[in-house]
């Protein structure tokens, strides 16, 4: 009744891969508090869209009203397109898909600004902060 070599492995050989498993089912402490682990998740709907591409002076921060940062902050909403379910529109980012009513957290000038979908067509879409409203197309259009 003797077994080969091939079918056991050495006794330092199957310690060394019960050290593996226990290292790999350890536990480890999570750095950072509940808020900070949020933020680093990248499947967060609410992750905010941080706008790098706009950059005005600290100063002229202050006489902005809401016409002139929905504008400013417009321009870096960018669709990748529409779908229709059922008879609900839906504005598609990637993988996020949003509806009329959803928000879209975006970081401008150093301030989170929550810009409301309120409308979708086939080919524009309309963002809302407070009582202002501009109406965007899905594709930009590029100027030669």
């Amino acid at each position: 009744m003797g077994q080969t070599a091939s079918d056991i492995s050495s006794p330092q050989k199957r310690m060394a891969t019960l050290d593996l498993v226990r290292t790999l089912l350890t536990v480890k402490a999570v750095d950072g508090d509940a808020q900070a682990i949020e933020e680093r998740n990248p499947f967060n709907p609410r992750q905010p869209i941080v706008n790098q591409e706009i950059e005005t002076p600290q100063a002229t921060i202050v006489g902005l009203g809401d016409r002139e940062i929905l504008s400013n902050v417009a321009a870096s909403v960018t669709p990748s397109g529409t779908m229709k379910l059922g008879d609900t529109l839906i504005l598609l980012f990637g993988q996020k898909k949003l509806k009329v009513g959803d928000s879209i957290p975006i970081v401008f000038q150093g301030s989170t600004y929550d810009v409301y979908i309120s409308g979708i067509d086939r080919t524009t879409f309309t963002l809302r902060l407070n009582k202002e409203e501009i109406t965007r197309p899905i594709k930009p259009v590029n100027k030669p």
